[in-house]
């Protein structure tokens, strides 16, 4: 009796002290492979909405790094720079992203990846005119990943 009692006592103690591991698989989990589709979603709505599908992605306090330059602060500045180039029809900007990071928390998180520009009329239609990397920092609002920072770099020996 007292065995079975220690053996019960002991089975209800372990039980007690499981932990239970977050393996990033709930609904709303903030983990790499959303951060790495909410990159890609990123890249659909500038295709297909252009400047105001690249801004739907931009929280109010977000900056802007310029190759070589200083930050653009907020949503209306990021807007004002952003405009020409996401707007070009001349070009197209295409981007993919390799790596994704969550910080602690959950509500901040990086992308890297490719991008590349890509000539849509001339003699030059369909080929690439540049190609580089980019760094993105994320938020968490809610369900969603709103990009807090950007900035983007042409790979070496590319013109730009």
């Amino acid at each position: 009796m007292k065995r079975s009692f220690v053996i019960l006592a002991l089975s209800s103690l372990v039980t007690a002290c499981t932990v239970t591991v977050n393996k990033g698989d709930s609904p709303g989990a903030a983990t790499e492979a959303s951060l790495m589709q909410a990159d890609r979603d990123f890249a659909v709505a500038t295709h297909a909405r252009g400047i105001d599908g690249w801004m739907s992605f931009y929280a109010p306090d977000a900056i802007r790094i310029r190759y070589r330059g200083n930050m653009i602060k907020g949503f209306d500045e990021i807007r004002k720079f952003d405009l020409p180039n996401i707007s070009d029809t001349t070009t197209t900007l295409n981007w993919e992203p390799t790596d994704a990071h969550v910080y602690r928390g959950g509500n901040i998180g990086s992308t890297t990846g490719k991008y590349s520009v890509i000539n849509r009329i001339g003699a030059d239609a369909g080929k690439e005119g540049g190609h580089g990397r980019y760094v993105t920092m994320w938020r968490r609002d809610g369900d969603r990943w709103l990009v807090i920072m950007d900035t983007g770099y042409p790979d070496p020996g590319v013109a730009r």
